[in-house]
């Protein structure tokens, strides 16, 4: 039996999952409450204020029922080292992960030698599934914009869309939705989720996702959306994104 383990944050552990799915799946293990010490461990330096203190109890919870609906997870559950035999760390993709000049999926590809004949696949196809998608009346725009990775300059950007997308939605939390029809003047609808899976849920069922990057932009790649734009981070070329994924061509950045 593989079992595998990581501490988080959302969008990372989600970008691990085809290398999860690749190695014929497994047991999951979440070990809480190490995002502090994984930033002065790999990094030299506390973690990200949006990630300090995560991955706790609670957000296990909010995860669980999402994990369960991948057919590759047969266990979900938090990590105890005392008792539990790791055979896949997937938290050795820190010791790439800076400066490394690709994307999330690319890194934990290197980091478990998973080579070019099956490089294609892994980074290529939809890895996530979600069994009762969200039915919308009429084709659907799911739009989230966090905080982090934010942009003033990509206003034009979020403006074009607007013109493009008549029925959109916004998921994520209320704040962002506030900040979100603030910033662009788009007064769209909010819908609150209360998990992951609900949240999976309703981007799954979205004809299009638009964003920036964050666990929602994970879940839109990573549930095959048909149309995806992101708002880019500015703070790096584009080829060097984390979140850059040139072989999907459906993918369009701003």
């Amino acid at each position: 039996m593989k079992r595998f383990k990581h501490s988080g944050a959302f969008g990372d552990l989600i970008y691990s999952l085809p290398t999860v799915k690749h190695f014929g799946g497994g047991e999951f293990y979440l070990h809480l409450n190490q995002i502090d010490w994984i930033g002065k461990h790999y990094y030299g330096s506390s973690p990200d204020p949006f990630h300090q203190g995560r991955m706790t109890e609670k957000d296990y919870n909010f995860m669980y029922d999402f994990m369960m609906e991948q057919d590759y997870i047969d266990k979900f559950d938090t990590l105890d080292v005392k008792y539990t035999e790791i055979t896949h760390d997937l938290d050795r993709f820190r010791r790439l992960f800076v400066g490394h000049p690709t994307n999330y999926i690319y890194i934990y590809n290197a980091t478990f030698n998973i080579y070019e004949d099956a490089r294609q696949r892994v980074n290529t196809e939809p890895w996530l599934t979600v069994h009762r998608p969200h039915e919308f009346t009429n084709p659907t725009c799911v739009i989230n914009r966090s905080a982090r990775w934010s942009h003033p300059d990509s206003l034009a950007g979020w403006t074009a869309l607007r013109e493009q997308h008549e029925d959109a939605v916004f998921v994520g939390l209320p704040s962002e939705h506030t900040s979100f029809c603030e910033f662009t003047g788009w007064d769209v609808d909010y819908v609150e989720t209360t998990t992951m899976l609900e949240l999976a849920q309703i981007i799954a069922g979205a004809q299009a996702f638009a964003g920036n990057q964050s666990q929602c932009y994970a879940l839109a790649v990573g549930l095959g959306v048909a149309k995806i734009d992101l708002e880019t981070r500015r703070d790096m070329p584009l080829e060097r994104n984390e979140c850059y994924f040139p072989q999907r061509t459906h993918i369009k950045y701003f």
